[in-house]
């Protein structure tokens, strides 16, 4: 039998001393994972007088630091564990929520570092655009309490610098656990997208795991571009402030950023907005995680940032970067682009065309209905007249005022419909003040149904 050449022999050295620090590190969380003052575990860089050493050790994070003469011995944090010394570190994180609606519309192209919200949502920041590994459509990557929590849901419309503004995307997968805070909506298509970081250009071109003392770099919507190194990985518990006042702390996988340089602290590594950037490796466009929280309010030891992995991100959701190669194969001409017969011909110009709706209520033989008939007439002129909308998967439950504005509907509403050769044909045109005070298409399409029953027609729901 052969020896082992000198260098497999130290990288197997390497690997069981690794997972020996593993193991125990997970042995600590079993330890303190239920106190309440326990913020969280790692392996990471030994602190001194409140800076970092380059001496690596397990860590503890605690809300507060106590002299250790006050310390109870019942409650004091064991300073070695199988045989490894382990640190405290005075530290709280919790999520920076922003307000949303940026007063700068910014560029219209999304990239990784582009802004996102959900209407009546705290806004945050696309840290990636992923392809959906099922269905091969792109879409934006950020966090779960981005563009989901607790009082969202599936489909909700995602919007990019404004709610004001058209939405970019409709949520579909999200994800709160200790696998990370991550989101994903795919794309409707009517805006460009690109790969790459913001101001950098920097494209992103694969995953790679967190390392200590690695210098990462992510563009956020608040803070913009910020370098900050690695300084733990391990697990974090995360404060999230639901919309009744609650809150809400969730253990999550990851790792913790400082300023890059201690002693020249840059600007703030993480403020409310930033939530879903992502933390790229600037020599390899390597993306190592996804921006999730920062410093709570009562930290007293300077700036930091806290990241869930981008591996386990993706594999959750059922996700991949999206690359140059997608871009260039998105940007085929989609079917709803094409042209389309006209359903309903206006009489003269096509005299053989059924007659779109039934004549009389005796037409018992003919199904006219809201759902199948009008709304379908509906969307297709909506279309028609704005094409920016022809990607977007509209459902007829979707809120009008997301489209076309609060107490503004009603003109633009109005126009569609009296674009349509059917409804106009069959005066089947409801006044612009009625259809204003609709909030949902289907209250469209159901005004649109009354001014046919008043003229004879036979309309189902």
């Amino acid at each position: 039998m052969s020896r082992p050449s000198p260098t497999e022999s130290t990288t197997a050295a390497q690997t069981a001393a690794m997972d020996a620090r593993e193991a125990a590190l997970e042995a600590l969380r079993d330890m303190y994972c239920n106190r309440a003052d326990v913020t969280g575990y790692d392996i990471g860089f030994k602190r001194i007088g409140g800076l970092a050493t380059t001496k690596v050790c397990l860590r503890v994070h605690v809300d507060a630091k106590l002299p250790e003469d006050e310390l109870d011995p019942a409650t004091r944090i064991v300073r070695l564990i199988n045989g490894f010394p382990v640190d405290v570190v005075a530290s709280t994180y919790k999520v920076h929520r922003d307000q949303g609606d940026s007063q700068n519309t910014g560029a219209t192209t999304l990239l990784s570092g582009s802004p996102c919200q959900r209407r009546g949502a705290k806004a945050g920041t696309i840290g990636a655009i992923a392809m959906d590994r099922a269905t091969g459509k792109p879409g934006i990557l950020s966090n779960w309490h981005v563009l989901s929590s607790p009082e969202g849901a599936d489909s909700d419309l995602v919007y990019g610098h404004s709610t004001a503004a058209l939405p970019i995307a409709r949520l579909k997968k999200s994800m709160l656990s200790r696998h990370g805070d991550a989101a994903f909506a795919p794309l409707s298509g009517a805006t460009p997208w690109h790969p790459t970081l913001k101001q950098l250009n920097l494209p992103l071109t694969g995953v790679a795991p967190a390392a200590l003392g690695r210098i990462l770099c992510k563009y956020g919507r608040t803070t913009g571009l910020t370098r900050a190194r690695v300084d733990g990985i391990g697990t974090y518990k995360v404060v999230h402030t639901l919309p009744n006042g609650r809150r809400k702390t969730v253990e999550i996988d990851g790792f913790r950023l400082i300023p890059q340089d201690l002693a020249a602290p840059q600007a703030a590594l993480s403020l409310p907005g930033d939530s879903g950037a992502c933390w790229i490796d600037p020599d390899t466009g390597d993306a190592v995680g996804l921006h999730m929280a920062g410093e709570g309010d009562d930290w007293p030891e300077g700036d930091c940032a806290l990241a869930c992995h981008m591996d386990r991100v993706l594999e959750c959701l059922d996700l991949r970067l999206a690359t140059l190669s997608d871009l260039h194969s998105t940007k085929q001409t989609p079917e709803a682009t094409k042209p389309v017969n006209a359903l309903h011909m206006v009489p003269g110009i096509n005299s053989s065309a059924a007659a779109f709706a039934p004549r009389t209520v005796s037409d018992t033989d003919q199904i006219f209905s809201v759902q199948g008939n009008i709304w379908t007439e509906f969307l297709k002129t909506m279309l028609a007249q704005h094409p920016e909308f022809v990607q977007i998967p509209f459902d007829i439950e979707d809120a009008v005022a997301d489209y076309f504005g609060y107490g503004t509907s009603g003109e633009a509403l109005h126009a569609i419909v009296l674009a349509s050769p059917a409804f106009l044909r069959d005066g089947a045109v409801p006044d612009q003040a009625v259809l204003t005070r609709e909030v949902t298409f289907r209250g469209v399409c159901f005004r649109i149904a009354e001014a046919y029953r008043a003229r004879g027609y036979c309309v189902t729901a």
